[in-house]
């Protein structure tokens, strides 16, 4: 058994990997860290991609004190609460069910975040931030060896667990790679940065309808490997540090509510 106290305190000390970056003002609306406190003892974590009223009642099933998500419960625009932000909090506080989110540090962690372990998992080693919508959120970087967009795309396959999208408008060779996991929709400015910096396939998960046609006129491949799928990534590195962390202490289990965007 651990505490929740000693959870917490992990858990921050892990994901929290620049002190000097304010989370609450890049990524306002979204949980990075203990969103809703639960039990104190600790006997079972439950690890999953995105907060559901139906993921706590799997989550409950397993006979677990704490969750933790890539994707929390995200405050609403305004304190006038919706119905179901009520009954998702409702069901962790009846239950004693403590819950952590981790949004932009799952996405942007060096180490154990969704885009750095992509570009790890396609052999790139040596990276650099890349940023959209204002915020640095993903990685890209150079690949040892030149591989093909075909080689790389059935990678990619194996490492989401689905048939990914692929705009194959740029270099049937490919040497840079970006990756910025989830909703990853480029448009001017960011679409412009992944030009200047001569990025060859950009990887995300989910794109919106005219990405298409951008991506044929800009002269670049973009793989689109869905927006649950190429989060699961990080959740499960990170699980696997908990684990390490409290050997023989805690059980841990990861639950797939799969999405198929």
């Amino acid at each position: 058994m651990v505490t929740l106290s000693q959870l917490n305190r992990f858990l921050t000390k892990l994901m929290h990997y620049d002190p000097k970056m304010d989370v609450s003002k890049i990524d306002e609306r979204n949980a990075n860290g203990l969103q809703v406190n639960g039990n104190e003892d600790i006997e079972k974590i439950v690890f999953g991609v995105t907060a559901s009223e139906e993921f706590f009642k799997l989550a409950k099933k397993s006979n677990c004190e704490a969750v933790v998500v890539h994707h929390g419960i995200r405050m609403p625009d305004s304190p006038h609460y919706q119905k179901f932000f009520q009954r998702r909090y409702g069901y962790l506080i009846r239950n004693d069910i403590s819950l952590f989110g981790y949004h932009f540090l799952l996405d942007s962690h060096p180490e154990i975040g969704h885009n750095a372990l992509i570009l790890k998992y396609l052999g790139i080693r040596t990276k650099k931030e890349l940023s959209a919508q204002g915020a640095n959120w993903g990685w890209y970087g150079k690949s040892k060896k030149v591989e093909s967009l075909v080689m790389i795309a059935s990678k990619c396959e194996k490492l989401f667990k689905r048939k990914p999208t692929v705009y194959d408008f740029g270099e049937s060779k490919i040497k840079t790679v970006g990756a910025i996991s989830g909703g990853g929709s480029l448009y001017g400015r960011d679409l412009q940065n992944l030009l200047d910096k001569e990025i060859d396939l950009y990887i995300t998960g989910e794109v919106t309808e005219g990405v298409r046609e951008l991506a044929r006129e800009a002269e670049i491949n973009i793989i689109a490997g869905g927006h649950y799928a190429t989060e699961r990534v990080g959740v499960l590195a990170l699980m696997d540090k908990v684990k390490r962390e409290f050997k023989g202490k805690v059980k841990t289990e990861f639950i797939e509510l799969w999405n198929e965007v």
